[in-house]
């Protein structure tokens, strides 16, 4: 790391050692056009914009998103309440539903774990949030694997692989279910009414990738890359 001192911040940048998503081989070899973003190595497309846009506004996408960070609040219920309370803006969690706050999502697991998600680059301010909170904090960013669904079948698209119910009177956008993905176990969270986001274990991402692309390619959708997924989840 000394030797880097020396280098001019784009030289240091292209030294820097990029994590690594479990999905990287197979999106390659699905056609995704590779980036570094935010210390990941992702892809940021697949196909022209308007084939991109297509799947997402007709008939049902996919994207690896495993580059998001992911935190594990562990504490008895009530100090883990006080907890998620101060670093999420007097956010209150309910069983099976999560919360929104600064700039995370706060996932209820059990009354003595609570999963936090969100982009890279919002991680060093969930973090400082937490310092100090009285409550356990693991990074589980490289055990769980992450891909949305996104689009007008997407809820169809799950169903191909997975029985977790997520009609709107069932599981609204914010539920979050533990179950099984794809016959693991993992985690389901509704972003929006056409965005779900899986979770598995991360040794299961490649396995995953191909389960979802072999049910997609039935619906005609297929992936998409981060740049199109960017937009797609600001207008939601």
């Amino acid at each position: 790391m000394r030797a880097l001192r020396f280098l001019p911040p784009r030289a240091a940048d292209e030294r820097a050692v990029l994590a690594r998503s479990p999905m990287e081989r197979v999106a390659a070899a699905a056609g995704g056009r590779l980036v570094r973003h935010a210390g990941w190595n992702i892809a940021a497309a697949f196909a022209d914009p308007a084939t991109e846009r297509r799947r997402l506004a007709e008939t049902v996408a996919f994207s690896d998103r495993s580059h998001l960070f992911k935190l594990e609040l562990q504490a008895p219920p009530r100090q883990l309440a006080a907890a998620v309370a101060e670093a999420g803006e007097g956010l209150e969690l309910e069983p099976g539903c999560a919360g929104r706050a600064a700039g995370a999502w706060w996932c209820p697991v059990t009354p003595s774990r609570v999963l936090v998600l969100g982009e890279p680059g919002e991680a060093a301010g969930v973090r400082r949030a937490l310092e100090g909170a009285p409550a356990g904090l693991v990074d589980v960013s490289s055990g769980l694997a992450a891909m949305s669904l996104l689009g007008p079948q997407a809820r169809e698209l799950l169903a191909r692989f997975c029985a977790i119910d997520v009609r709107p009177g069932v599981t609204p956008v914010r539920g979050f279910r533990p179950g099984s993905i794809a016959r693991a176990p993992g985690y389901l969270l509704v972003e929006s009414r056409d965005a779900l986001l899986l979770m598995t274990g991360w040794a299961l991402g490649g396995y995953l990738w191909r389960v979802v692309a072999d049910a997609a390619e039935q619906l005609g959708g297929g992936p998409v890359g981060t740049e199109a997924l960017a937009r797609e989840l600001a207008d939601a």
